[in-house]
């Protein structure tokens, strides 16, 4: 390393608190953008990993020719048309449900309608949701057996359940004074409650405030931050491992540049990171999203294409990329990430890139994830019967044991859902399933009826 570099490297480190970024450089790698900003394929929003290497992401670009369209990607191939929807429709969410099905929603702009739907990984036997004057279908989460999403039709706000039966039921339905909580995703936190952040009104005006949805519907609004940070740019909610919720707002902190801030479940919050001031001219402000990843820290990106890492354990915010400024590696208006079972974050931006946008991986050398388990549904069942074990990073499952005893059945049905048949001999105590990266045993212990 040149001596100019390396005291570049020193100065940045001091002005954005004193940590590396990472144990190597980081490596970006584009893996696909699509020819033009016009073309099908362009404007990727959401990527998820169906499969160790394999991914699926969903281009929201559409026009009279084509609507927004679900493609599979591999990190050696070139992308695969799945499925696409009618021209002139609008398309911004696809997930996949704890069944391994596809769920997502889609807006016909002529029509002025919206439904959700549900279709294999192979792009086939799709079902349609007739929600009638329901609206959004923006902000999809799923949970075990269920999905929920944000919903407002410029009436009223509030919240739809989304069966894997092909059902939508309305759950909980706000008054004004209740607030407008279509501002960001829900997250699916340790206590089995959703929580999200919304806003006063519709237009996204302060003040903003942390909510609590059970999933049975209850409402309640659990911390207001100060009207000080009047400015919010999609930062969802994520749920930590160490039980907190942390999310991004795009102003307040120390430099009215945006903050990093951290919940308790009962709603103690606070903030865990500031954003430097504008003149440091490293792009570190105005955040808009946020990751976990392995390694003990968050990653996320700020609309000035500048990918951050806040460690957990030293509380330190740093730079970890810049992303090229010149729009050849995607523009971070937004970036969204997954942390894939390789340990790498993969991302999309929906504009830049050398085309239309970019699907893009970033190595910072870290760990490869452990899988989890967070809930088992049910949690007893008797022999033969299928269960449902609900975590993170469970894709290349290996083996599923009951308390010691080999499952001979079981199906991963997506990173986060692994589902499992009972096997005979079983007895009631802990499941342990192994991985490629490695093995975890369930707290919550199964009981064999």
């Amino acid at each position: 390393m040149s001596l100019k570099n390396g005291l570049a490297s020193l100065f940045c480190a001091l002005l954005l608190g004193g940590q590396t970024a990472a144990a190597q450089p980081p490596t970006y790698k584009l893996l696909y953008s699509a020819p033009d900003p016009s073309s099908q394929g362009a404007a990727p929003v959401t990527i998820f990993e169906v499969a160790p290497g394999l991914f699926y992401f969903l281009s929201a670009q559409g026009g009279q020719t084509f609507g927004p369209s679900i493609f599979s990607l591999s990190v050696t191939g070139v992308p695969k048309l799945i499925y696409s929807f009618q021209p002139e429709t609008l398309s911004q969410a696809l997930v996949q449900g704890s069944d391994g099905r596809l769920y997502g929603a889609v807006y016909n702009e002529p029509k002025r309608d919206t439904f959700y739907y549900s279709l294999t990984a192979a792009g086939q036997g799709l079902v349609k949701f007739q929600v009638g004057q329901v609206g959004s279908g923006w902000m999809i989460t799923p949970v075990p057996g269920k999905l929920y999403d944000v919903v407002g039709n410029g009436t009223w706000n509030g919240f739809v359940r989304i069966d894997e039966s092909c059902t939508v039921e309305v759950v909980q339905k706000l008054s004004q004074s209740q607030g407008a909580p279509d501002g960001s995703k829900l997250v699916l936190a340790s206590d089995g409650n959703l929580y999200g952040v919304g806003a006063q009104t519709t237009e996204l005006a302060p003040p903003f405030f942390i909510y609590r949805l059970t999933q049975s519907g209850g409402y309640t609004q659990i911390a207001t931050f100060p009207t000080s940070f009047a400015a919010i740019y999609g930062g969802s909610l994520i749920a930590a491992s160490d039980g907190n919720l942390y999310g991004t707002l795009s102003s307040g902190g120390a430099n009215n540049t945006g903050v990093i801030f951290k919940s308790t479940l009962s709603g103690q919050w606070s903030i865990a990171a500031s954003f430097p001031p504008k003149e440091s001219n490293q792009g570190m402000y105005d955040p808009n999203s946020l990751v976990e990843a392995s390694g003990g820290a968050l990653y996320g990106a700020t609309v000035n294409d500048a990918i951050f890492r806040y460690d957990l354990a030293t509380q330190a915010l740093t730079l970890a990329y810049q992303m090229n400024r010149h729009n050849l590696q995607g523009s971070c208006a937004p970036c969204n990430f997954i942390q894939g079972v390789d340990g790498k974050l993969y991302g999309t931006a929906a504009i830049g890139g050398p085309g239309g946008g970019a699907i893009f991986s970033l190595d910072f050398g870290l760990p490869k994830p452990l899988p989890s388990i967070e809930e088992i549904a049910p949690a007893s069942g008797s022999v033969g019967q299928k269960i449902l074990f609900w975590g993170s990073h469970l894709l290349g499952a290996t083996s599923v044991s009951f308390n010691g005893v080999p499952a001979t059945v079981y199906h991963v049905n997506s990173t986060q859902a692994l589902a499992a048949d009972v096997p005979a001999g079983a007895a009631s105590g802990p499941v342990t399933i192994t991985t490629p990266n490695g093995s975890v045993t369930s707290a919550q212990t199964f009981t064999v009826q």
